[in-house]
């Protein structure tokens, strides 16, 4: 429902993706620094997975309260407070120790939660029947933009000023954007047209009328998240030190692991984002969810095996085929809590969506960390690879029996 004939749809994405990117950069940093610069941050290699996963944990926790939340409450009451208390937890990273570190990663869940849950909302709320692909893929581009180039930056600053100064600089940057989004972002949350958007309806409704569909989709959405955002993301750093060394000499210049594991990450997410916007334009244009999330998984059963075995540019190439496929899988799941979700009633399912994806991320990184004393980086990318292949037949299954075409909702 568009509410407001100005900014356009396009124009509040944008706006709403540059205060997502600059509130990842923190995140994005510690993702590519944290397990080789344990010392500077005052904690012990063993403390690294708790630390990638605390914020994730508090959100299995608020996930679903905040999609119920945010039907009920202006879109930007959620999103403006979200931002400022993303740029105190960035703060935090800054001061060495295990307890500062920790407050920062648990008040950056609660930030995270309400940054992603209100602005997903709000492309539902822009999005229609015709389009809502495409605008979710745009909203998916932007998360992919600020993740690598987050990771590029923060590799990048860290190597040039050091682990703690960085995170002050960017808490500066958070602050900042969210003025911006109190000053500039408009209010989109759907006002009284028949239905009152405060009366909300059994919470499992939108799964009892599709619940074969949505509770796949769901599993996916954590399977993805566990597997090439939890697993893969926490394991990258340690992957390429293995497999290439603490610098790598590139057309003459011998570039250090920081750097270029930043570098990486930001190539990630670069091919992340070219996917997203155009996986929903396929979709749109095709009425169907659930091929690309079939193409996607077996993607990344062959990129997780290249993964095992490969070095130098075979570990590069596989890196990039997974971010396809997180990319191919978010983009599809977050637009069928459009699909199958009545006005005012997505949040909810963007709630249950994002309880499975913080559960999913979260363990990656534990059991990772967990698993690789026992069995080795190989033995977690075959592990990995193996559990994402068993999720193929019953995908393939669904997409067949219940899901071919995405069918517009009366009204």
């Amino acid at each position: 429902m568009h509410l407001r004939k100005t900014p356009g749809a396009g124009q509040v994405i944008t706006l709403l993706g540059l205060g997502m990117s600059a509130s990842l950069l923190g995140d994005a940093t510690l993702y590519v620094v944290l397990p080789t610069q344990t010392a500077q941050a005052g904690i012990l290699l063993t403390d690294v997975g708790l630390m990638l996963s605390a914020n994730r944990a508090v959100r299995i926790l608020i996930s679903g309260p905040y999609g119920v939340f945010v039907e009920r409450i202006p879109r930007r009451l959620m999103l403006v407070p979200s931002l400022l208390i993303g740029a105190l937890s960035t703060l935090l990273y800054s001061i060495p120790g295990f307890w500062a570190l920790l407050a920062g990663r648990i008040l950056w869940g609660v930030a995270w939660a309400g940054i992603w849950t209100g602005g997903s909302a709000v492309v539902l709320d822009l999005a229609g029947d015709d389009n809502r692909g495409r605008l979710m893929g745009r909203f998916q581009m932007w998360f992919f933009i600020g993740a690598g180039g987050s990771a590029l930056i923060g590799g990048l600053m860290t190597d040039w000023l050091g682990y703690r100064s960085v995170f002050g600089i960017f808490a500066a940057v958070n602050a900042l954007g969210a003025l911006l989004w109190g000053w500039l972002l408009p209010e989109t949350r759907p006002t009284d047209d028949g239905s009152r958007p405060t009366e909300i309806a059994a919470p499992v409704a939108p799964f009892r009328r599709h619940f074969l569909p949505l509770a796949t989709a769901t599993a996916l959405q954590g399977l993805n998240r566990f597997i090439f955002v939890g697993v893969i993301g926490s394991i990258l750093p340690l992957l390429l030190q293995q497999r290439i060394g603490d610098a790598v000499l590139m057309a003459g210049l011998l570039i250090p692991l920081a750097t270029f594991t930043g570098a990486l990450s930001a190539a990630n997410k670069a091919a992340s984002l070219l996917t997203s916007p155009l996986a929903g334009w396929l979709s749109d244009r095709q009425g169907e969810r659930w091929g690309l999330m079939v193409f996607g998984l077996a993607l990344g059963v062959a990129a997780l095996v290249a993964a095992a075995d490969g070095a130098g540019a075979t570990v590069v190439t596989a890196t990039l085929l997974t971010a396809v496929t997180s990319s191919l899988l978010q983009t599809q799941v977050m637009t069928l809590a459009g699909d199958y979700g009545d006005a005012n009633r997505q949040g909810r399912i963007l709630g249950i969506f994002n309880i499975a994806s913080d559960a999913g991320s979260t363990a990656g990184p534990l059991l990772a960390f967990a698993l690789l004393p026992l069995i080795g980086i190989r033995g977690v990318c075959l592990a990995s690879a193996a559990l994402t292949a068993l999720a193929l037949p019953w995908t393939l299954w669904v997409a067949r029996r219940a899901a071919h075409r995405v069918q517009p909702r009366a009204g």
